[in-house]
């Protein structure tokens, strides 16, 4: 966790609500593709996201300090998308959705042997911060602005001042890279893919 992510986990465990919303903000949609992945019911991956939620919130006095915060979170939401695959009321619901069994079995499966831990996500961040240091550095400033500031293609080619196809292309360029260097951890890190 950088400075930044330390003090507003830190807020968080003091109980501070706009901390909380920011934690929300910046993990809903990585927690939604993943569990979407298992489970590609749109209500329903938002319902365990939301769920995976509550329990941050309700557990936030019991976790540790040094806690990194993707970890937990991936590990609660991967819980309870596997309780989901398992419980026999939320099977019926699956059920009736065109999901075959043989496929609700091999995403709980797949799910099952998915790590969540700490050293994964070390690992990952690791990985990241090494693929984007081997980078041009117009090419790291474009990827970052689009995944991680959440900016349009538009937006990033007016802010440095090339055109919209150059931003797509330093894009589809990284995330070839990604996808190579990240082919572990896919499941965990494929919000980077999304467009």
């Amino acid at each position: 966790m950088n400075q930044n992510e330390q003090q507003l986990f830190e807020r968080f465990k003091n109980n501070d609500e706009v901390a909380f919303k920011v934690i929300y903000h910046n993990y809903f949609p990585r927690l939604y593709y993943f569990i979407f992945e298992f489970i590609p019911l749109k209500d329903l991956a938002e319902n365990i996201v939301h769920d995976t939620f509550v329990t941050l919130w309700n557990k936030r006095d019991e976790l540790r300090d040094d806690t990194n915060l993707a970890s937990y979170l991936f590990s609660v939401a991967k819980n309870n998308c596997l309780y989901r695959l398992r419980d026999s009321r939320y099977k019926q619901k699956l059920f009736s959705s065109s999901l075959d069994i043989d496929e609700l079995q091999l995403n709980a499966e797949a799910l099952s042997v998915i790590d969540t831990s700490t050293f994964a996500f070390q690992e990952i961040e690791q990985i990241i911060e090494k693929t984007l240091e081997g980078l041009s550095p117009q090419c790291r400033k474009v990827f970052e602005l689009s995944r991680f500031k959440e900016m349009k293609n538009r937006e990033i080619a007016e802010k440095l001042d090339i055109s919209v196809k150059t931003v797509e292309g330093h894009i589809t360029k990284v995330l070839k890279i990604f996808k190579e260097t990240l082919k572990d951890y896919l499941p965990l890190v494929a919000y980077l893919f999304m467009t």
